[in-house]
């Protein structure tokens, strides 16, 4: 698979699997665009300046859920996040590696590497809210 030229080497990590199943991302657009699937590392490669590799490829890397509840919670709780769309997608393996990068607030948080001419932004589609009862 072709990686785009700012991965840093051995990114992504050995430990990162192809990528399959239903995973939520948050969008700015409806439908989900080419804009809505840029890496941290891609809006703002300074602030990795001095990081260690790990951290770099990390931030190349999509931070997407697999459970539609962390999408919901991280979209109520981050003000940044508050007017984005939950996006759903099937991934498979064509479309990169994903490793599980869970944080204590978001246990099915994973990071997904997307290779070069890849168009990730057409299998997604925004998806009403749920009532959170």
């Amino acid at each position: 698979m072709e990686w785009p030229h700012f991965y840093p080497v051995n990114c992504p990590p050995m430990e990162a699997k192809p990528a399959s199943g239903k995973i939520y991302r948050l969008v700015r657009s409806d439908p989900a665009q080419e804009k809505d699937f840029k890496s941290l590392f891609e809006e703002n490669p300074q602030g990795f300046k001095n990081e260690p590799n790990i951290r770099i490829c990390i931030g190349c890397g999509l931070s997407v859920h697999t459970d539609l509840r962390d999408s919901e919670r991280l979209k109520k709780r981050v003000r940044k996040f508050k007017n984005r769309r939950i996006a759903e997608g099937e991934l498979n393996p064509t479309l990169g590696m994903i490793q599980h990068t869970p944080s204590s607030r978001f246990k099915s948080h994973h990071t997904w590497w997307v290779p070069v001419r890849a168009e990730p932004w057409v299998i997604f589609n925004v998806i009403g809210e749920r009532n959170s009862g």
